[in-house]
């Protein structure tokens, strides 16, 4: 599992691993710390996608869920995200890797490094609102609705690196777990009891 892996060679610090990071780290903020422009568009992108952001979205989601008396799913979705952040706090304390270092950083990232919050609720977030959303679309919208969804959690994930504040394994890290962990509380949610089932309606009755 890739997620396990990283885990163990970040703690380990395996030198080609930390070395690769590094480098990356370094050429990256060369390109984007010159350009103010392209810096703040990317400050702008990863606070609009941030942590907080895909939380809320994933409450609301499950808020909207109740609404159409979705129960399961509902609580599917609180779950999901709930340990999401459970996980990621966890491993983070874990770990426990420094951020990247430079001289004049671009943004100020708090926090252990490993993996990105950023990365995790963006996976977890988007995933949420995807599997809501498409029983309710058809045809080109569920293309649509999978682009959107796999774009906005990769940009905001690369949008941290590339900021200077994460190792691009961090935010790898950060959306394995995120998909491990909507995969888990699906799996776990495909075999509910019947009886629990039961629970879900229609929105609207014909």
């Amino acid at each position: 599992m890739p997620f396990l892996a990283l885990c163990v060679l970040v703690s380990a610090q395996w030198s080609p691993l930390i070395a690769f990071d590094t480098a990356v780290a370094a050429t990256l903020y060369e390109r984007v710390h010159p350009d103010p422009a392209l810096a703040h568009g990317l400050e702008i992108w990863t606070e609009l996608f941030g942590t907080w952001s895909m939380r809320i979205v994933s409450l609301l989601t499950a808020g909207w869920l109740l609404l159409r008396r979705q129960f399961s799913t509902a609580v599917w979705a609180g779950a999901a995200v709930f340990l999401a952040n459970l996980f990621g706090l966890v491993v983070k304390l874990s770990v426990d890797r420094a951020r990247p270092e430079f001289a004049d950083p671009i943004v100020e990232g708090v926090g252990p490094s490993f993996p990105s919050g950023h990365a995790l609720m963006a996976a977890t977030g988007m995933g949420i609102l995807l599997f809501a959303a498409l029983p309710l679309l058809r045809g080109a919208w569920r293309h649509v609705a999978w682009t959107a969804a796999l774009g906005i959690a990769l940009s905001t994930a690369l949008s941290r690196p590339l900021l200077g504040v994460h190792y691009v394994t961090d935010i790898v890290a950060g959306l394995c777990l995120g998909v491990c962990t909507l995969a888990a509380t699906m799996l776990l949610w495909t075999y509910l009891p019947r009886v629990a089932r039961r629970w879900d309606r229609p929105a609207y009755r014909r």
